[in-house]
């Protein structure tokens, strides 16, 4: 009977009907209806039901037991999920338990790592003190004999004979030989604080002789060496840096640059405090600018379409400007460190376009940009960073002003970059004019190819090449725009062609170098 189960497995097939001899198959394939997937009878499909979950069908009978085989399932499926709920409150309960150890070990280990900090700014705090109670105490030794060389020379020529007065003045002269000499080399060592390292780092003054390159044979050279890059590459790698000229009429030169109005040469010169101006041609000065404020000049610059010279000075902490005739106009900055202020600037260039003057003030460790009347309007390397502040056992953030130089020396504009040289961090660093963010930087401390010790000054060619001067190296180095090493020449020693203290470079237009040597006390032209 249809719907009734049998005692036979499920799993039996059903007899079929024998073929008739006509050759008829079997009228069960083509009986209406669905077979229900447990008893396998065919039914009437309003009388089956399909199980969405199975995706089966069943008959009415068997549709009853297969609802009760899954509710008994959902009994199944609800103690796993109390299992799993149980589950997952241990793991939360575990994770919490994770989390707040981890933060104990994060609060001991900072701690422990700020006592480290602490201890070790106890540490340069106390070495710092101790450079300065020594620099200290050898200054007012020096300041001592100073007074007492003073008071001998005022006195040389009182109430003695002429032997006395020649044995005083041979000893006068002596001494004051000395005493200049110890004050030459009272600031001989060089100590800054290395920010990365957390130490202070001391260089002393002494020039090293460190790598350098040969030129290339004379057949390298090219025509024209600003046709393309590679005609400029050739040329500095095959020209004999050997100086066809060298001028010694100041005793410590420093700046150096090419007036772009009748192209002479203006020269800084520390010791006469004043910036000497030469007729390149006749090697004659034709003028000095000066002032009653100049102190030491350092480096110098020019704004053609004002014909205004700026020259800063070290320590007067300003920066002088002077007409093209030579006159005294004004003086922009004080010492301080709030905008429009200086600490010991050095380098200096222009972007005549846009009337801007780049002042690097070495001592706040920045680039200032101003207008001709002195009005700060941006700076490089300085901006805001959030950092913990201690206030009564917590630990709380503040904002505080920070810079990325370390006592930088030098800068030179061109039409779309800003070239600054981080002495104190041995690095080159190029900006992008409009937006101000670094294209590329390079270099590092020490004596190879590429590296630098105490750079103080560059320069840049009209393709843009860097002509950095390695002081502390005796040497230049000459850089692509994208800071590849194309060549370095110069060595130790008071010859021509080599160098004891660079303090001073400038390239022409005709791609002639001009270096100036404070401690050779010449100008050499290459």
């Amino acid at each position: 009977m249809v719907g009734i189960k049998t005692d036979k497995p499920s799993s039996a097939t059903p007899p079929t009907t024998p073929a008739s001899s006509s050759g008829y198959q079997n009228v069960d394939l083509f009986a209406a209806g669905i077979r229900c997937t447990s008893c396998k009878t065919v039914c009437d499909n309003s009388d089956t039901s399909f199980c969405e979950h199975c995706k089966l069908n069943f008959c009415f009978v068997c549709w009853s037991q297969h609802l009760e085989d899954l509710r008994i399932q959902v009994g199944s499926i609800l103690k796993q999920l109390e299992t799993a709920e149980s589950r997952l409150t241990h793991k939360i309960e575990h994770f919490k338990d994770r989390c707040e150890h981890i933060a104990e070990q994060i609060n001991l280990a900072a701690e422990e790592k700020i006592n480290v900090i602490l201890e070790a700014k106890l540490g340069l705090q106390e070495e710092l003190t101790g450079l300065q109670k020594s620099s200290d105490m050898s200054a007012l030794a020096l300041q001592s004999s100073l007074n007492e060389a003073k008071q001998v020379a005022n006195k040389a020529f009182e109430n003695t004979d002429d032997i006395n007065k020649v044995k005083t003045f041979v000893h006068l002269h002596q001494n004051t030989l000395q005493l200049l000499s110890d004050v030459s080399k009272w600031d001989a060592e060089n100590f800054m604080f290395d920010k990365e390292n957390f130490r202070i780092e001391s260089d002393v003054s002494t020039p090293c002789d460190a790598e350098s390159d040969d030129p290339l044979p004379e057949a390298g050279k090219q025509n024209n060496p600003l046709e393309n890059e590679t005609s400029l590459m050739l040329h500095y790698k095959s020209r004999n840096f050997v100086p066809h000229y060298m001028w010694r009429k100041t005793a410590r030169p420093c700046g150096v640059g090419l007036s772009p109005w009748n192209n002479h040469l203006y020269i800084c010169d520390m010791d006469s405090h004043s910036v000497i101006v030469v007729e390149r041609t006749q090697a004659k000065i034709v003028m000095r600018l000066s002032c009653e404020q100049m102190l030491c000049p350092v480096q110098i610059a020019f704004m053609k379409s004002l014909g205004e010279v700026y020259i800063t000075d070290k320590w007067k902490h300003c920066i002088h400007v002077f007409s093209k005739d030579g006159e005294y106009i004004t003086s922009i900055g004080q010492k301080g460190s709030r905008v429009g202020m200086f600490r010991s600037p050095e380098g200096i260039a222009t972007d005549n376009a846009n009337h801007h003057i780049y002042v690097v003030d070495t001592g706040n460790d920045r680039v200032q940009v101003l207008e001709p009347n002195g009005k700060c309007v941006d700076q490089y390397g300085v901006g805001v960073r959030s950092q913990p502040k201690n206030t009564s056992s917590i630990w709380e953030m503040k904002e505080t002003m920070c810079t990325e130089f370390n006592a930088p020396t030098a800068v030179a504009v061109t039409n779309d970059r800003v070239i600054v040289l981080d002495s104190g961090n041995r690095r080159v660093k190029i900006y992008n004019k409009h937006d101000k963010s670094k294209i590329v930087e390079f270099g590092s401390m020490g004596q190879r190819k590429g590296q630098f010790r105490q750079p103080e000054v560059l320069a840049v060619d009209p393709m843009g090449y860097i002509l950095v001067g390695d002081s502390g190296n005796c040497r230049v180095q000459i850089f692509k725009p994208n800071g590849q090493l194309v060549r370095v020449f110069g060595r130790l020693g008071s010859e021509p062609g080599k160098f004891s203290w660079i303090s001073g470079i400038h390239v022409t237009k005709q791609l002639d170098v001009i270096v100036s040597d404070t401690k050779n006390h010449c100008v050499n032209f290459f």
